[in-house]
């Protein structure tokens, strides 16, 4: 029988060959989640079960943004499987239910029902704006902006998936700039650094390029506005003022002359009513900003 340590260096040899979160899979095999859910194809259905025989894949097919999806949960628990692919594709999904057994922190299983009772569980920047606003600070750890499967499904985000694969300046698939996949309370929620933790240390120890690259992204500096617009930076924070040297990769769609401007600075402040930008002092345009949450900057950098 396999031991958890070869089942893990398989599954990091295997499934960047498919179109499966890598963090995510070895979660599951490691015992850090219980159940996952994912859009399956027939032949990455053969690959698990061929590979890994002790998995229960339980699949239905389900409507997601007007079209037909073959949903699938896995779980080493053949029961819990398929209790959470039938309250994924049952009428009125449950969604405390489902946080639950994807073994999501209750706080943030609770904070994402609270948008959901106001009708705001895709206003991403309310939602990113309120957790930054209730956190200390943020831990790139629960960086989750980058969490680019949770853009699937409307023209919009298909068409911005789609520039992303031209986009030949990410070094590994756009689907690993995570370790987590929740979206947190706040950007300093124990629970989710916890769980971002052991998944670091998955990744650390059987994908170490695809740790070394997802850390250096996710921990740096983050302009935001919405999730198919925001703007990552080699920077740092300061007394309020964004110093940087460049832009990074994967890179968004920001207006082209915003991005412009951005590409010619160094410097940027962010008020309530306005983002500035500078080069050194002097200063290169002033965006006006419609709400305090159109535009503000979330600083994952490991000194903060």
């Amino acid at each position: 029988m396999n031991t958890i340590k070869e089942k893990l260096k398989k599954a990091a040899a295997i499934i960047p060959d498919t179109d499966l979160i890598l963090q995510e899979f070895l979660a599951l095999i490691a015992g850090i989640k219980p159940v996952m859910i994912y859009q399956l194809n027939p032949n990455e259905i053969s690959l698990i079960k061929t590979n890994f025989p002790e998995l229960n894949i339980a699949c239905r097919d389900k409507i997601i943004c007007g079209k037909r999806s073959h949903a699938c949960a896995l779980s080493y628990n053949e029961s819990l499987a398929q209790k959470t692919i039938d309250s994924f594709c049952g009428e009125g999904s449950k969604w405390q239910l489902l946080g639950d057994l994807l073994g999501y922190p209750k706080c943030c299983v609770e904070s994402h029902l609270r948008y959901c009772g106001q009708s705001k569980q895709l206003d991403s920047p309310l939602i990113t704006y309120q957790a930054y606003k209730s956190s200390k600070k943020c831990n790139f750890l629960v960086n989750n902006l980058l969490n680019f499967s949770t853009r699937v499904g409307d023209k919009k985000s298909n068409d911005f998936l789609h520039y992303l694969q031209l986009n030949k300046n990410l070094p590994i698939p756009y689907r690993y700039f995570q370790f987590i996949s929740h979206d947190p309370c706040r950007y300093d929620c124990q629970e989710s650094i916890k769980i971002g933790k052991e998944i670091d240390s998955l990744l650390k120890e059987y994908a170490p390029k695809v740790e070394k690259i997802v850390k250096y992204t996710l921990s740096k500096p983050i302009l935001f506005f919405d999730l198919f617009k925001l703007v990552i930076f080699e920077g740092y924070l300061k007394e309020g003022v964004l110093y940087y040297q460049k832009i990074i990769p994967p890179f968004f769609l920001v207006d082209n002359s915003l991005m412009e401007k951005i590409e010619s600075g160094n410097r940027i402040i962010v008020d309530n009513k306005k983002i500035e930008i500078l080069k050194d002092d002097s200063t290169l345009f002033v965006y006006q900003k419609k709400s305090e949450a159109d535009g503000f900057i979330l600083d994952f950098s490991e000194s903060n």
